[in-house]
């Protein structure tokens, strides 16, 4: 049978669903990849066949039997609701999905960070395929100091950018004032399971990708929100309580530092977040991973 995938613009969106896309290739299903061009290669690596034709003519020649894609992005959406077949999507974190409703929904998110459940939904753990680009910094071992993990600092060149590169700068300062290990990610592609064991504390924007693998490996979380869907995503890690999100009063302007040492210091000392980040991770490890939904999406195809 023929399956057809369609990842957005995220690279964390575009890993989740090559693990899927694995699995059913390794159960006999032929398999292709429509993907931004700078994920093509990750696509090549992990085994799969990327698309590199205009995803609307390839799906109307290749006729897929199904079609997995990314709800959130508008072309994957549109290519799937004319392929005349059913349709499996991604259920988005903390922002709504667009129509049509695909046929079923797959949900990663672990229920404590799901503010409302869809009905009907199949739970799967929120793992993501990891291929390492290039050399990444590798702490060695488990640190003799608690670690924080800085990701997601923003690189452009934009008014914004700048100012949301000096947050992450000034979070950074007071980590390293309160004598802890600093480990700081730019870009939307890592191997997690080097970079997070160890850690205590990630420190991010509220990207969806690094608050899984935040959860998935039990490590509080501080957000700084860029907008209201990331606002959102704090909130819930918040009332899951596994981690903190920071308010627009206390984004504003040149944030305290003494506030930001605060902060950090309090998930890094524990409370309650520490352990409730930890039991979230082993309920997570529990969760089915991707590949237990294979016999159930073939059956859509029969």
């Amino acid at each position: 049978m023929r399956v057809l995938f369609s990842a957005g613009l995220g690279m964390p969106a575009v890993l989740r669903l090559v693990l899927l896309a694995r699995a059913l290739q390794a159960a006999g299903n032929e398999v292709r990849f429509c993907c931004p061009a700078r994920a093509r290669y990750r696509v090549a690596r992990a085994g799969l066949v990327p698309v590199l034709a205009d995803p609307h003519q390839f799906s109307r020649a290749w006729r897929p039997d199904l079609v997995v894609h990314d709800p959130l992005c508008p072309d994957s959406t549109a290519m799937a609701a004319m392929s005349g077949v059913p349709t499996v999507g991604y259920l988005p974190y903390a922002q709504p999905p667009l129509s049509p409703r695909p046929t079923v929904w797959i949900d990663p998110c672990p229920p404590p960070l799901r503010a409302r459940p869809e009905p009907g939904a199949w739970h799967v753990r929120c793992d993501a395929y990891e291929l390492p680009g290039k050399p990444v910094p590798r702490p060695a071992g488990l640190p003799l100091l608690p670690r924080v993990c800085i990701a997601g600092v923003p690189t452009g060149t934009r008014p914004e950018d700048r100012r949301r590169a000096r947050l992450f700068q000034r979070v950074a300062e007071g980590a390293e004032s309160l004598g802890l290990q600093l480990l700081v990610l730019t870009g939307d592609d890592h191997p997690w399971s080097l970079l997070l064991p160890g850690c205590v504390v990630v420190v991010h924007g509220g990207d969806e990708g690094v608050v899984y693998a935040a959860a998935r490996f039990g490590v509080s979380q501080l957000v700084l929100p860029a907008g209201e869907r990331e606002r959102r995503a704090g909130a819930r890690l918040e009332q899951a309580g596994i981690g903190r999100c920071l308010s627009d009063d206390e984004l504003a302007g040149d944030p305290s530092m003494l506030r930001l040492r605060f902060h950090i210091a309090e998930l890094v000392n524990g409370g309650r977040v520490l352990p409730t980040a930890a039991r979230l991770g082993m309920a997570i490890a529990r969760m089915p991973p991707p590949a237990d939904l294979v016999p159930d999406i073939e059956a859509l195809m029969r």
